[in-house]
């Protein structure tokens, strides 16, 4: 594999031969940046601070700032009273809870003999599933689809 100076041809200033006309031209293309006086930079300068003079000021009138350190103190007071209720046990109040009473075909626990009882019924007789167990399930299904609103007897 070559090197890179093997690729390349160097040439060096000394060799390169330009003619007058052409150095002249190159030389007429480019032009400095013009650099600007210290009496235009300072007509800028005062241009400037006469533009920003007329503008109003920014500060927050007093009523402003009072508003904003009462949200700060009410925000404060509720991360600690919230932090406070979180870190302190609360024993719960001595309830009474009321039982609903058991209806006996009521599978689910729903408080109403439904499809969703036979269903209930149905997956868990799956593994051994025999035939009374199979005719409760049937009789509990036609009760509850019967539409003449006859129950059987189960």
């Amino acid at each position: 594999m070559q090197s890179d100076d093997d690729r390349t041809t160097r040439i060096d200033e000394e060799d390169l031969e330009l003619s007058d006309e052409l150095i002249q031209g190159l030389a007429g293309l480019y032009k400095a940046v013009a650099v600007l006086s210290p009496e235009t930079d300072r007509h800028i300068a005062e241009a400037a601070m006469a533009h920003f003079a007329e503008r109003p000021s920014r500060r927050a009138p007093a009523a402003r700032r009072r508003w904003a350190m009462a949200g700060s103190l009410a925000a404060s007071l509720l991360v600690g009273v919230l932090f406070w209720r979180t870190q302190t046990p609360v024993e719960p109040p001595d309830l009474m809870v009321a039982t609903v009473a058991r209806i006996p075909d009521d599978i689910d626990g729903s408080g109403a003999v439904d499809i969703l009882d036979a269903f209930a019924l149905a997956r868990m007789g799956r593994g051994d599933r025999t035939a009374a167990v199979q005719a409760r399930i049937d009789a509990l299904a036609a009760s509850i689809v019967a539409l003449d609103g006859s129950e059987e007897k189960l």
